[in-house]
């Protein structure tokens, strides 16, 4: 794998949303990581000039459903992660993996979605549609999970535990055993959060702040705006003042709500709790453009800044799932995107383009120090002044 200097950056945006603004006009890639943020070298294997465009970190989608390699049965399309990628995402996290044709989702078996888990786990792991990083195997909880089914997956490296259509009053103790037993191995937990999702066929049960702060103790509250149905505003408030989970905004929400969300959030300075993600493909479709349509929604708000909403969508989600990447720092892997504004946009700036509430333009795409998208993005308008690749060995 090659060296990469990328040069004459406009601005760098990195990912760390106590820190959002690095004063680097320069990185040097090696070996598939940052080894350089701000460097006087003039050489490597491949040179690029930013053209004062920003650089950025891979967008991370934290709420994905994948089923089967770049097949999504829900919506019977081919090649939706790689048209992703072309979106600007580089990792994704699934919210678990409920849309295999035939799975029993009104009486659910432990056994069938454990072996979920380590089989999609497995899959995905081999399988990188694009060169994305998909973080799958996620464990859903079902009654009758036992301890050793916690272990299995955790050492097959399944990171999360999510609860969709478990039945919450029906056995405290056994949800009391489960959040423990992920808890000891290192599992983040997720939950589905507002009303059903889903046709028929035991899609998730509803779940308010009482459940959420009572009951499950989430690390992570999914889709607090809606998947698609929110929770009530009262109770969106309850879970920002009464727990410090993160808190995760989706593009197939209410996004009447995803602004009063954020107007809660930035008037209490709990930023550094959202994340963002999709929650597709569902009903809702295949969106390539999704995660930069929710970036520039949350990217509006008033009293927080473009370069906050970017780490929303990068650093933060990685914190969020224990994840390696998300942040231009020395060391991570080379997940970056070269940015600019698009002909005719308003805003002169990449961060201007977002306040403004538009979409930014992608020209470049590397995933650990691999260029895979260089010039033009198939799913996104390009730049108005595209990144230049000025040397390649």
């Amino acid at each position: 794998m090659g060296s990469i200097l990328i040069g004459n950056i406009g601005t760098l945006v990195t990912g760390d949303i106590n820190e959002p603004i690095s004063r680097a006009d320069t990185i040097f890639i090696d070996e598939g990581v940052f080894k350089e943020i701000g460097t006087a070298r003039t050489t490597a294997d491949l040179v690029i000039d930013a053209r004062r465009n920003m650089v950025m970190p891979g967008l991370i989608d934290s709420h994905v459903h994948p089923s089967l390699g770049d097949f999504t049965p829900i919506q019977n399309a081919t090649n939706w992660i790689t048209n992703y990628l072309h979106g600007g995402v580089t990792r994704m996290v699934s919210a678990g993996e409920v849309f295999i044709p035939g799975l029993n989702k009104e009486h659910p078996d432990p056994k069938i979605f454990t072996a979920l888990a380590l089989l999609t786990g497995t899959c995905y792991r081999n399988y990188r549609p694009g060169k994305v990083k998909i973080e799958a195997g996620t464990l859903l909880a079902v009654p009758g999970l036992r301890e050793a089914d916690f272990d299995t997956v955790a050492q097959a490296g399944t990171r999360l535990v999510k609860f969709l259509f478990y039945p919450y009053g029906a056995d405290p103790e056994e949800l009391e055993r489960y959040l423990g037993w992920a808890r000891d191995r290192g599992l983040k937990t997720k939950i589905h959060s507002g009303g059903v999702s889903g046709p028929p066929g035991g899609i998730a049960q509803p779940v308010d702040a009482n459940v959420i702060l009572n009951l499950v103790r989430p690390d992570i509250v999914g889709h607090i705006n809606g998947g698609p149905i929110p929770m009530s505003l009262k109770d969106i408030e309850r879970v920002i003042e009464e727990s410090d989970c993160f808190v995760e905004i989706c593009y197939c929400g209410n996004h009447s709500v995803t602004l009063k969300t954020m107007d809660m959030i930035c008037a209490r300075n709990q930023l550094h709790r959202v994340i963002l993600g999709t929650d597709t493909p569902t009903g809702t479709g295949v969106t390539p453009r999704a995660m930069l349509r929710t970036l520039a929604i949350v990217a509006a708000t008033d009293g927080m800044t473009a370069e906050q909403a970017i780490c929303m969508a990068t650093g933060s989600p990685a914190l969020a799932h224990g994840l390696d990447s998300g942040i231009i720092h020395v060391g991570k892997p080379a997940d970056l995107l070269i940015v600019g504004r698009i002909k005719g946009t308003i805003g002169e700036t990449p961060l201007e383009v977002l306040r403004a509430g538009n979409l930014l333009g992608l020209s470049m795409l590397s995933i650990d120090g691999q260029l895979i998208i260089k010039g033009a993005s198939e799913q996104v308008p390009p730049p108005e002044i595209g990144a230049l690749v000025e040397f390649e060995a």
